[in-house]
């Protein structure tokens, strides 16, 4: 089937609008500046990760049940509704209320973004294109970021509110983008049927399968990680002497990195298969580690390399499940596995929080990095989490059936 670049071109710009660039470069900065300390940082960012672990069933049973489209919609004001009202609240009551409103917007985008596409392209382009141009449209997003970046870090200095303003003005006009496209069902007939029951069947079924289960908790060690990274990223840079102007261009060139990174998504997936690309994981941020332990200035690159290691693993993986999930049910199994990585990464920054504050970030992220690497060599010798084949699963009134 030819590829409708139409489609494609309005399902870039609507991955534009979900850009993350002005708050990103200062938004554990602005957490510090209303005198809070890297442990409440965590606590923060833990509840985003719990809240949209609450959240993912719910909003992907919503994308199962809706559309896809209205789902969408729902995400992209909730995640405006968040970020706006991060720049009024003062209390940490109302920082930890908002990043819950903030986590359950994107929670609604997750699972049934990725469905959403799945389901679009096999109505009008082909769902083998799914990782190139899931990739590409990360790299859309990136270079979106990378450019609110460098505004969002000098419009810091002007007022700390306008970026989270700003973020917000940009999430609402994803909305009208999202109705420029038609609509997408799932093709079986009985569709409408699904129930909470299936879907919860559905769930049981694919964490029996070894092809999905081991890969979830292989993967879900490495969310944990990015997140123990992110959670320090900007007072580690502080520490080094990045000023706060400097940070928006930082981020803005880990946006352009992660950018040329997640287009070659396609690319690596082609060559290496998933068993491949999520192999190499291990040895890559094994030898980051050891050099950021020897010499902290080395945890800079790594900040480059994690953030570019999830924009090529992320639609790798993603491309992986898809392929073993049928049409009926994807968004909620898409969410589930959401739901885990959100698990993983709020229950690291909840464990470790303290303890990053206490050794500081330059000293924390290269220990509890090589620890979680030290966990993931283990689990992909015994497990064997990428396995090739593995069909469709389908949830019936008579039943579910699943095959590795």
């Amino acid at each position: 089937m030819a590829t409708d670049e139409s489609v494609v071109r309005r399902y870039y710009l609507f991955r534009a609008t979900n850009a993350a660039g002005f708050y990103l470069p200062i938004s554990v900065l602005y957490l510090l500046d209303q005198g809070f300390g890297l442990g409440f940082v965590a606590l923060v960012q833990a509840t985003f990760s719990l809240a949209m672990l609450a959240a993912e069933i719910p909003s992907g049973y919503l994308g199962d049940r809706i559309g896809r489209r209205a789902s969408l919609a729902v995400g992209n004001l909730l995640r405006a509704a968040g970020m706006a009202g991060y720049a009024f609240v003062d209390t940490p009551a109302g920082f930890v209320a908002m990043q819950a409103v903030w986590a359950t917007g994107w929670a609604f985008r997750s699972g049934t973004g990725d469905a959403w596409l799945y389901e679009l392209l096999a109505r009008t382009c082909d769902d083998d294109e799914f990782a190139r141009i899931k990739g590409r449209g990360s790299t859309v997003l990136l270079l979106t970021s990378a450019v609110t970046a460098i505004a969002g870090g000098l419009l810091y200095g002007v007022a700390h509110e306008l970026p989270f303003l700003l973020s917000a003005t940009l999430a609402v006009s994803g909305v009208p983008v999202l109705y420029t496209f038609p609509s997408v069902r799932v093709a079986d007939e009985d569709a409408d049927a699904f129930t909470v029951r299936e879907a919860v069947r559905m769930l049981r079924v694919q964490a029996s399968r070894e092809s999905v289960r081991w890969l979830v908790a292989y993967v879900a060690l490495f969310y944990g990680l990015f997140g123990l990274a992110r959670m320090v990223e900007q007072p580690a840079l502080d520490a080094l002497g990045v000023p706060a102007a400097g940070l928006g261009v930082v981020f803005a060139a880990f946006k352009l990195v992660s950018a040329g990174a997640a287009s070659t998504a396609g690319w690596f997936e082609e060559r290496l298969g998933a068993r491949g690309v999520l192999g190499l994981l291990v040895p890559v941020f094994a030898v980051a580690f050891v050099l950021g332990a020897l010499f902290p200035v080395f945890l800079v690159p790594t900040f480059f390399l994690y953030r570019s290691a999830r924009s090529v693993v992320q639609p790798v993986q993603n491309q992986y499940l898809n392929d073993r999930l049928a049409d009926v049910g994807r968004a909620t199994v898409l969410s589930g596995v959401s739901m885990v990585l959100s698990l993983s990464s709020g229950l690291l920054k909840l464990a470790l929080g303290g303890i990053a504050e206490q050794l500081g970030p330059l000293a924390f992220l290269p220990r509890a990095g090589a620890a979680l690497v030290v966990v993931a060599s283990l689990l992909w010798i015994l497990t064997r989490p990428v396995r090739s084949g593995g069909g469709t699963t389908a949830v019936s009134g008579g039943g579910a059936a699943a095959s590795d």
